[in-house]
């Protein structure tokens, strides 16, 4: 926790604004009880979700190159069932803990053995931190791990890329059969929207109680405590075991609620309600 006297700047600074937005009603409060212990004065707080632009998003997402890659991707992975994460390399994200949940279900539910693969983009970030460096290695080293422990000729448990690579990360969306989203803490997360609006035959979400999309998406998800490896292994075995019906209906509900607010009218929302507090 930062320091009272940091706390307090960094509070009577957003104090002053006219209005104050925040992703979700958790953070939201979390200001505002903040600020109360410390004493300080308010100011109008209001909860603004961001969505996705459905529609970009799906013309992004069947680019062609895109579609070559998906090609690719499909012949390594076959006609196995997929796990799909989008991070970036944040200590956050939780990667390793998602790692550890994956080698976990390997090991406790033999017959998942090459059935699944687990498709994992770790965006590079802040690699001039040595902390980012080293998490960002460790990542790979796990990941190569799994492989060496499980996988065979045929079938590589794990691919992992550690680039910034868009087209890979939307052409993984569109195969994505389960969507494993374990931060310890984030403000939203929209790559917990962003998979079920473009995954092609449906995916079922696991998702972290401390994603800020949790507070819209979780009666759709399969719910976890991101530092419960074994609790996130059993999720993911219930999402691969999922019926087909039950998850495209899912996965209906949850795009709808993912592209209920897109960006642009996420701003003008709060540019409106801006307006009208100020004609009060």
């Amino acid at each position: 926790m930062l320091p009272t006297d940091i706390r307090e700047e960094l509070l009577r600074g957003m104090l002053g604004a006219d209005r104050l937005g925040f992703h979700t009603r958790a953070w939201a409060q979390a200001f505002e009880d903040c600020a109360a212990d410390l004493g300080l004065g308010r100011t109008q707080v209001a909860v603004h979700p961001l969505g996705v632009d459905g529609e970009e998003l799906r013309a992004l997402a069947y680019r062609p190159e895109v579609d070559d890659r998906l090609a690719r991707l499909r012949e390594e992975i076959g006609d196995r069932k997929t796990i799909v994460r989008v991070d970036r390399t944040e200590l956050s994200k939780n990667i390793l803990r998602g790692l550890h949940a994956y080698r976990e279900l390997l090991t406790t539910r033999p017959e998942w053995r090459d059935r699944v693969v687990h498709l994992a983009s770790a965006y590079p970030s802040r690699q001039d931190l040595e902390a980012y460096r080293a998490y960002t290695a460790a990542v790979s080293s796990l990941a190569a791990e799994i492989n060496t422990e499980f996988g065979t000729a045929d079938w590589q448990p794990v691919l992992v890329s550690v680039e910034d690579d868009f087209t890979r990360s939307l052409a993984a969306y569109r195969l994505a059969d389960v969507a494993l989203v374990n931060p310890v803490r984030d403000g939203m997360n929209l790559v917990a929207k962003e998979i079920p609006v473009v995954s092609e035959t449906g995916c079922a979400l696991v998702l972290s109680r401390e994603a800020g999309a949790y507070e819209e998406l979780h009666e759709d998800a399969l719910v976890v405590n991101p530092f419960d490896v074994t609790e996130t292994a059993e999720a993911l075995h219930t999402a691969l075991t999922m019926p087909p019906s039950e998850r495209a209906d899912r996965t209906k509900r949850l795009a709808a609620t993912a592209t209920s607010l897109p960006p642009q009218r996420w701003f003008l929302a709060q540019l409106e309600a801006l307006g009208n507090q100020g004609n009060r």
